[in-house]
């Protein structure tokens, strides 16, 4: 697990519960020592005081729920060290650099890298309308208007009203577009897929499809521990590939 913070500890806690049967959580490591000795000590497992450290429990999987910026220097070496990566922080893969240096990564070492859907619902569908033929996409991000003082205050420091393409937003907010530029990895990319930002209560994500196969408008309206479902996204999957018959 490479992140102790909120989502890392909903993760690594659900491993450490067996959550997942077959998968053990075999060691955490995020850049507050104190933070990542207490969670390591709380659920038994290994304290890495560093990747390397981290990496030399030769894990199957890393999962990463830090940041952007851990996450592009911990890509590569994870890769390196023969395991596979399951990503949160997706939004840094609107870089084309980073996304073209990871992918060059992963096939030099055979390995893959799992985008987690976080709290966007229908991938399976924008993947299979994605192959169908072309797509129009429109995400839109509704969250309460920064002066009402309502929601996670973090989301204050992003616009209330916005519109541009997943790419733009992601290099203006880096820190609240993850999962529009998941959608737009999934279906038209992110120079290609339209981004809306609107005021509004409660906290909601609208992907709004149209292609050959028809029309589609996919909603997840968030409850307040709504946000931690990007967690449990992760295990999911983790659940996939790890279970003989899956989704």
């Amino acid at each position: 697990m490479l992140g102790c913070g909120r989502l890392g500890q909903i993760v690594a806690g659900a491993l450490a519960e067996g959550r997942l049967p077959g998968v053990e959580l075999a060691g955490v490591f995020g850049r507050s020592p104190h933070r990542r000795r207490e969670v390591a000590g709380r659920l038994g497992c290994a304290c890495g005081d560093s990747l390397d450290a981290l990496l030399s429990l030769r894990p199957d999987y890393v999962v990463e729920a830090a940041n952007g910026q851990v996450l592009r220097e911990a890509a590569v070496p994870v890769l390196a060290a023969g395991a596979d990566l399951i990503v949160l922080s997706t939004g840094v893969f609107s870089d084309p650099y980073f996304s073209a240096q990871v992918r060059d990564a992963a096939q030099r070492y055979d390995r893959r890298v799992h985008l987690a859907a976080g709290v966007a619902a229908g991938f399976d569908l924008m993947r299979a309308a994605r192959l169908m033929g072309p797509v129009e996409v429109t995400f839109t991000k509704q969250k309460p208007a920064s002066a009402s003082g309502h929601g996670d205050p973090a989301l204050r420091s992003l616009d209330d009203r916005l519109s541009t393409t997943a790419g733009e937003a992601w290099r203006r907010f880096p820190d609240h577009m993850n999962v529009g530029v998941t959608v737009a990895l999934a279906t038209a990319g992110t120079e290609d897929t339209r981004v809306l930002v609107e005021p509004g209560e409660p906290l909601r994500f609208t992907t709004e499809l149209s292609g050959a196969f028809g029309r589609a408008s996919l909603v997840t309206e968030l409850s307040t521990e709504g946000p931690e479902l990007a967690a449990w996204s992760a295990l999911a999957v983790l659940e996939r590939l790890t279970s003989r018959i899956c989704f």
